[in-house]
């Protein structure tokens, strides 16, 4: 039976499914050059990007007749408890909820200013909450699109493979710069972390964790080369000769881009940012450890050359990161202290919340003099969108990402070929939830953008390898 020539329509779907995946690359490769894409105008860009990419995406799954269904299933659970989500985020920015929802601080304003100028919300800020709404929308967007570009195995690879590219782009340039006198972000004067490399970023540890993302992708990707083009069945010899071969051949850039990030890495001196990369390289290898595709003797070379190169980047370029670890300054008795304000304000309001993004609104009522600095960020994105959205909405949100890391350690499990991209996945979540427990990374886009790439690609490639085959043959 021949099969059949696809029409008009299949063509402009592939091209447009084409056109979308590069234009993901290529989102990936903006996100991160304006300052990470945290400021107002280039948040702006990022978004108008990324919605660009997801009507591309619509028109192109119009044009493709017959999808499988079965295919979105996975998605159902992830995206009930992401609407929710968002739908609560709404419901507090709406001046007609009831009084008792509503915060006190509007009783106070009713006092203090003309009543028809009032409009009691839950939210304090719904100009920040709005914003706020806006900015998780458009990461649900961006995830989305992954997920759908990368269906096709190849182009899952080449998402995965050329994001960790990017980031390596960006640990050179941070080199650089730090290199030569580290005096600058972009063409700005350096105002923040004149000791520590931040690239492109201002804040070190946003930067040390973007890096470590690249770092669990590239060291994923190198594992997979070693077990598909080395035969630890071999003679000690033979094995030897096989590995001089991949490094002198596909790996050259693999080992050069681990390096470059590792050191770029351990150059921000972010002690959260290196102990974050440290469990989600552990997390990716008990993956690999585990899944059935990548059983072989390979375990204990690769463990073993991994941590040597590792103590060997430590000794090179960390040694200011551990000097920090005994640290005991601001940065971290301050933060504790912003942890026991901040679960003071949820106990306050643990149902309701205060409004997506009004923490910078909320926390001045319950901060002393004793805090030196003005305080933005909870530096816990547990205990912020807590506070934000309320307890039960802000459970809904992470229960939301835990079962898309669910289904990846699936996929780990099930997957026959390409299984090391559910574990990148897994390492990647495990990188994030860890460093969310101290900073806010998260909450700069191009960390999230790099996430979601991955985690997309993830788990569209955490299906069990025949229901793929028969997807991707369709």
């Amino acid at each position: 039976m021949t099969v059949p020539h696809p029409g008009p329509p299949a063509r402009a779907r592939d091209r447009l499914h084409a056109g979308c995946c590069w234009g993901l690359l290529l989102v990936a490769l903006w996100a991160p050059l304006p300052f990470a894409s945290a400021r107002p105008w280039a948040w702006g860009v990022l978004a108008s990007l990324v919605g660009l990419l997801v009507a591309v995406l619509a028109i192109a799954e119009i044009l493709g007749e017959g999808e499988q269904r079965q295919r979105l299933r996975p998605l159902l659970a992830p995206a009930v408890l992401f609407t929710l989500s968002l739908a609560w985020g709404c419901i507090q920015c709406l001046p007609w909820t009831p009084e008792s929802w509503q915060h006190p601080l509007w009783q106070e304003a009713a006092g203090l200013l003309p009543a028809q100028s009032v409009q009691p919300s839950i939210s304090i800020d719904r100009s920040a909450s709005l914003t706020a709404l806006l900015r998780l929308l458009t990461y649900g967007a961006i995830f989305w699109v992954a997920f759908r570009c990368a269906e096709e195995s190849a182009w899952a690879r080449w998402l995965v493979t050329l994001g960790a590219a990017i980031a390596t782009i960006y640990a050179c340039w941070g080199l650089a710069v730090y290199w030569t006198g580290n005096g600058s972000v972009l063409w700005f004067a350096k105002w923040a972390y004149r000791e520590d490399l931040t690239s492109t970023f201002v804040n070190r540890n946003s930067f040390a964790a973007y890096s470590g993302l690249a770092l669990v992708t590239m060291v994923g990707l190198l594992l997979d080369l070693v077990v598909r083009k080395i035969d630890f069945t071999q003679t000690r010899r033979a094995i030897l000769t096989a590995w001089t071969e991949l490094l002198r051949s596909n790996a050259v850039w693999l080992m050069g881009g681990i390096a470059l990030t590792t050191t770029a890495l351990l150059l921000t001196h972010s002690r959260a940012g290196a102990a974050s990369a440290g469990v989600g390289i552990i997390a990716l290898l008990a993956a690999a450890f585990v899944a059935p595709s990548l059983h072989g003797p390979w375990r204990a070379s690769f463990a073993i050359a991994l941590a040597i190169a590792g103590l060997a980047a430590v000794l090179v370029s960390g040694t200011a990161t551990l000097g920090r670890v005994a640290d005991t300054s601001w940065d971290v008795e301050g933060r504790s202290e912003i942890y026991n304000l901040t679960l003071q304000a949820i106990g306050n309001t643990p149902v309701v919340g205060t409004g997506l993004g009004t923490f910078k609104s909320i926390f001045p009522a319950y901060r002393p003099e004793t805090l030196p600095l003005p305080v933005e960020m909870a530096h816990d994105d547990y205990l912020q969108n807590m506070l934000e959205l309320g307890i039960p909405a802000a459970l809904a949100l992470f229960a939301a990402v835990l079962l898309l890391a669910v289904r990846c350690a699936k996929g780990v499990l099930v997957r026959r070929r390409n299984a090391i991209l559910p574990c990148i996945g897994l390492g990647a979540t495990a990188l994030v939830a860890f460093h969310s427990l101290f900073d806010f990374s998260l909450q700069i886009p191009a960390v999230t953008l790099s996430y979601l790439l991955i985690l997309g690609a993830a788990v569209a490639q955490s299906a069990p390898t025949q229901r793929r085959a028969a997807s991707e043959a369709t």
